[in-house]
């Protein structure tokens, strides 16, 4: 394992892809199901108004089916990414996709394809799984590193483990619920908090 200082530990969906935009046009197409409940909310289960169970099998059809290969980089994540790996830093990407090898592969390629080389390793835990157990086993190999997150939860999981966490600011983040935590509104903001440019 490399222990650079130069590492930066950062989620996928949601902070290097657009997952929640490629998810909604599968469910369109596939399902002919509309997210219609509240969209500025973080939770399918809201955005959809339907049970956990039934989404959570929804959610794995989708990490599991060859969509998860294909989707798009958010917002200006290439441009900032190839502009820190060129002053050196390299990602390890955590990510709560799938434990089916063929969905990890899509998404190898996937983040190998956008982002290059930056993506130094990809670890990958079950669906919707909690990231609590992993940042503390890391937080051991990078004290102080950065975190990158769009979920509260887990920014502030990283924060407990020792990371300087950044949330990166989407419609459904609530900031009365980020204290503590710093905002970033995208990725230029990300790459000058890091570079302190």
């Amino acid at each position: 394992m490399y222990h650079g200082n130069y590492t930066i530990l950062t989620d996928a969906d949601g902070v290097l892809l657009n997952w929640r935009d490629s998810f909604d046009y599968y469910m369109m197409k596939e399902h002919n199901i509309f997210a219609e409940g509240d969209v500025r909310t973080y939770d399918q289960t809201v955005r959809y108004n339907m049970p956990f169970e039934d989404m959570q099998r929804y959610i794995l059809q989708f990490n599991n089916s060859s969509n998860i290969g294909f989707l798009p980089p958010l917002y200006d994540s290439v441009k900032y990414v190839n502009k820190l790996y060129e002053l050196g830093y390299t990602f390890v990407v955590i990510t709560s996709l799938s434990l089916n090898p063929y969905s990890q592969e899509l998404r190898t390629r996937n983040l190998k394809t956008i982002f290059g080389d930056a993506m130094r390793e990809i670890i990958y835990l079950d669906t919707a799984a909690e990231k609590d157990d992993i940042l503390e086993e890391y937080s051991d190999y990078y004290p102080g590193h950065y975190w990158i997150e769009d979920k509260v939860k887990n920014a502030f999981v990283g924060a407990k483990f020792g990371f300087d966490s950044l949330l990166l600011k989407h419609p459904y983040t609530k900031l009365e619920d980020t204290t503590g935590i710093a905002v970033m509104s995208d990725w230029k903001s990300i790459y000058e908090r890091i570079t302190g440019e």
